[in-house]
């Protein structure tokens, strides 16, 4: 089952008591003592980012660490920062200044850290309980207003963590970009309201996914401020790799096909079709390669039906919901016929979800034609996925023949 690779993957890298000990101890204890010798007043200390909000993968897990003085502090919040960079060089630690943080690597002459912490210095803008705090913003040289409790506390308290996990974990296989601020926000505001109580991990990550191309078109808001615009946290070249990652994932997760989500998840390779045509064989024993069974040049041939006008499809084209189809099989007259069925197995996410796998032997009805039977059968398309029509024939003398494989591919 898909769920259980879910929640094992989520277990595997999920964080311990233990790891969060470790982090304390050989990274958090050692930088608040260094941060805290250059500033008059205390500075109060905590968690940010992914360990704060419950959404950590200890595969991609770095630490912030939010350090906020007093609203009476004096020093403006430019020289807080400035100050955080020189206590940070003065007890030799190697860091990279960000735009409103300072990224700590490990200290000079020793090995690299295994994960990274980013400072976060700041002050608060009173000494009232809302939080509210200025942090110094690099790049465009001036300060800025934030709440980093409150987005905080949104993804803590949201229905979302285990989505927002393993689209990190999926980003981590998959090697891309994808901000955690940005993913947070669109995961709670823009698909946590579709959740329903009887949700599975997997349909809410298919919510999540199905709405891939909303990903840096629709306007997102930050929670804390909303004057800052952090829909220029990816560039469009960004946003447009982030797009085709989850729309991957999203078209691997409609086969419902356990292997290849796994691979898709993981990162490897695989193939669409053919993770269709084993969903559908999964529960059709109907169905047949050729060779299965004994073939006799049975044709099966697919129409699409509008306004009596009869249109012709493949099995490479892509069909519309909600398109009435008619099927149509041919048969030598060589063959004395006692009955002709088709298999129609449904393949894919959608068809699960709605108990309609089908996959037996359905009737069909005879039509007149010289020179050999023709029989048909109408069916109407209402699932995304591959699906998989075979007919098959049996004669009076006891055999059976089959149609090669026809795949109605909905969109």
């Amino acid at each position: 089952m898909i769920e259980t690779f879910f929640n094992d993957i989520l277990d595997k890298y999920s964080v311990s008591d233990s790891f969060a000990k470790e982090v304390r101890e050989k990274y958090r204890n050692d930088l608040e003592e260094s941060l805290s010798k250059n500033y008059s007043l205390t500075p109060k200390y905590r968690y940010g980012g992914s360990l704060s909000k419950g959404t950590a993968n200890t595969n991609s897990c770095d630490i912030d660490l939010l350090c906020y003085l007093p609203s009476d502090e004096t020093l403006s919040v430019e020289d807080i920062y400035k100050t955080a960079e020189e206590s940070l060089r003065d007890s030799n630690y190697y860091f990279q200044s960000k735009n409103s943080a300072i990224c700590v690597k490990g200290k000079n002459n020793e090995k690299p850290w295994e994960m990274t912490v980013d400072v976060v210095p700041g002050k608060y803008t009173s000494n009232e309980d809302n939080k509210d705090v200025y942090l110094w913003c690099n790049r465009d040289r001036c300060r800025l207003k934030s709440n980093p409790e409150l987005q905080i506390e949104k993804v803590r308290n949201s229905d979302s963590k285990d989505v927002i996990r393993l689209i990190k974990l999926y980003r981590t296989f998959n090697s891309f970009i994808f901000k955690s601020f940005f993913l947070e926000n669109f995961a709670i505001d823009v698909i946590e309201p579709e959740f329903v109580n009887e949700d599975s991990i997997m349909d809410k990550l298919v919510k999540f996914c199905k709405r891939w191309e909303d990903i840096g078109k629709l306007k997102i808001y930050d929670p804390a401020n909303a004057d800052n615009d952090i829909m220029t946290i990816h560039s469009e070249y960004e946003f447009s790799l982030i797009r085709e990652r989850i729309h991957n994932l999203y078209e691997a997760l409609m086969t419902n096909n356990e292997e290849t989500i796994k691979k898709c998840f993981l990162g490897d390779s695989y193939s669409l079709d053919d993770a269709y045509i084993a969903n559908a064989k999964s529960h059709s024993p109907l169905l047949h390669v050729k060779g299965g069974l004994i073939p006799f040049y049975i044709s099966l041939r697919g129409y699409i039906v509008k306004e009596n006008t009869l249109t012709s499809f493949s099995s490479n084209s892509i069909i519309n919901k909600q398109e009435e189809l008619k099927f149509i099989i041919s048969i030598p007259s060589s063959i004395q016929v006692k009955d002709v069925k088709l298999v129609v197995s449904n393949a894919g996410y959608e068809a699960y979800k709605s108990k309609c796998p089908r996959g037996n032997a359905e009737d069909t009805k005879k039509e007149s034609k010289d020179g050999f039977y023709s029989f048909y059968r109408f069916e109407t398309t209402l699932y995304y996925g591959n699906h998989v029509v075979q007919a098959l024939v049996h004669s009076t003398s006891g055999n059976t023949y089959l149609s090669d494989y026809l795949i109605v591919r909905v969109r």
